[in-house]
């Protein structure tokens, strides 16, 4: 026998070479599409048969890959393929997606949905790394949308668990954002879909534990706010394939934006790294990022909402560094949960403070009425608790000021904004006439929840005289300026159910 070599103790006897070429085959199936499905098949049982041969770690890890390669290469819209998902998976599968978990037979119904959708579908595999019992590979799906017959691309990254030669457990990111893109449900964001062009960036690939120690390194100091850890960790042609991005991502300083800008939008980021799996240069972690969106985020801007997004990411390292990354996230579910009608209903009673410097409070009620059942659109009120039809002497011949009548719309996940109009009159000159209108106000504030029953806003308040509006129509005619403009901050408290007093006891009647 000839002398053994490398870590997994294979000789260089037929079955290295039988190896050698099933690994060499395996590669070439990869780059090809589903003309290639023959050869898949053949790899596979290679695989199984070498299982015996080969070291039980190496072997194991090798067979689940080619199980992978297997399943996701296959025409899924060929009859019979459902019967072979039960081949494939263990009975108690389950799928961990965007739209929840889902067990072996609730997957069925999708697959058939897909292969209507998309009858030309492909699953173009990218690259794979195995540890233990969990393969992760990095996918393209394309395929012609029916019946706009629009082609579309879609990568995403998957995990799966293997146990006794079937999956039983897989958790996966397509990129359902540029799915929405690619088919005009959404704006586009975006010129590319594809994962882009690889690096060419080569380098010493490193140990799998000290790739895994360098992960954790980062993610750990990073999310502190010390971003000097990127220039250390960072290569200086390090780059960065995130999909949903619009921006090319490269370098440590183009990290460090990519990175600051969530730090920025969530002030209370955490990042769970949920499991990780080594191979070669390449290390893939599951994760899910929690936090409080407190900044702007693609273009969203803070509404303090609670967030939860979740993904998979592979890096490949190159001399103790990150030389490119692969991501693979629910960016759709994270901008579902920026734009979400708030939890907390606006509709009810309020009552508002606005302070006046060196005048004191105005305090008022303030009334909201749904227009809507989504709790988008509102009917308005705000009605001063101690009125001053005057202004604080500035309309000193007004003797009456109309309550505040407008509309309030929900603009982001806590947050709203609303105008309101209403109006100073006098008595007429002439006995008999209605009242003369002296100056129309109109407010304009938006309100952001504190929590569930304060709200805290801010606004303008504007006046015009009644002469402004010429053709009568309760409005200031387009293009009067008003005659004054005040800034205003408010605070506004729910109306609640308060405990009813106690009336003291009827006195005793006199005998």
């Amino acid at each position: 026998m000839e002398e053994v070599v490398g870590p997994n103790t294979l000789t260089a006897t037929r079955e290295g070479r039988l190896l050698t070429m099933a690994t060499q085959e395996m590669h070439r199936t990869r780059e090809t599409s589903l003309s290639r499905r023959p050869s898949i098949r053949i790899v596979w049982i290679i695989s199984v048969l070498l299982g015996a041969m080969l070291p039980p770690t190496f072997a194991q890890t090798e067979a689940n890959k080619a199980l992978v390669t297997r399943v996701f290469t296959q025409d899924v819209c060929t009859p019979g393929y459902l019967d072979e998902v039960d081949e494939f998976n263990t009975s108690d599968y389950v799928y961990h997606g965007t739209g929840g978990d889902q067990d072996l037979e609730a997957i069925k119904q999708p697959i058939l949905a897909l292969c209507e959708i998309f009858p030309d579908q492909q699953w173009n595999l990218e690259d794979m790394i195995a540890e233990g019992d969990k393969v992760a590979a990095r996918w393209t799906f394309t395929g012609t949308h029916q019946p706009t017959g629009i082609y579309i691309t879609m990568p995403l990254i998957r995990i799966s668990r293997i146990r006794e030669g079937k999956i039983a457990e897989e958790w996966s990111h397509p990129d359902e954002l540029g799915l929405m893109e690619q088919l005009g449900v959404m704006p586009p964001t975006r010129q590319s879909y594809t994962w882009g062009e690889s690096s060419s960036v080569s380098g010493d690939p490193g140990d799998p534990e000290a790739n895994k120690a360098l992960v954790h390194r980062l993610f750990a100091e990073a999310i502190t706010g010390n971003l000097d850890i990127i220039d250390e960790l960072i290569a200086a042609d390090y780059l960065f394939h995130d999909p949903v991005s619009p921006v090319e991502v490269r370098g440590p300083e183009g990290y460090k934006q990519e990175f600051g800008m969530y730090l920025t939008a969530f002030p209370d980021i955490q990042i769970a790294l949920e499991d990780m799996i080594a191979e070669g240069d390449k290390v893939a972690i599951r994760w899910t990022l929690s936090g409080t969106h407190g900044g702007e985020l693609m273009g969203i801007g803070p509404s303090g909402t609670p967030v939860t997004v979740t993904g998979i990411s592979m890096y490949r390292m190159a001399d103790g560094k990150f030389v490119e990354t692969w991501a693979s996230y629910d960016a759709l579910g994270m901008i579902q949960q920026l734009t979400a009608p708030p939890t907390w209903p606006i509709a009810g009673a309020w009552i508002t403070n606005v302070p006046i410097p060196d005048l004191g409070v105005i305090v008022g009620e303030w009334t909201v009425v749904p227009q809507d059942a989504a709790g988008l659109a509102f009917t308005s009120e705000i009605r001063a608790a101690k009125p001053d039809p005057t202004i604080f002497g500035n309309f000193p011949d007004c003797d009456h000021e109309s309550d505040h009548i407008g509309t309030t719309r929900w603009t982001a996940s806590l947050a709203y904004e609303s105008t309101w109009i209403g109006y100073g009159t006098k008595p007429a000159e002439t006995p008999g006439q209605l009242p003369e209108i002296v100056y129309i106000s109109i407010l304009s504030g938006k309100a952001r929840f504190v929590d569930r029953n304060t709200l805290a806003g801010e606004g303008t308040h504007a006046f015009y005289l009644g002469s402004q509006d010429v053709d009568g129509d309760g409005f200031p005619d387009e293009g009067e300026a008003p005659i004054a403009c005040f800034p205003y901050a408010s605070t506004a408290r729910r109306v609640q159910l308060l405990p009813p007093c106690v009336p003291p006891a009827p006195e005793a009647a006199n005998e």
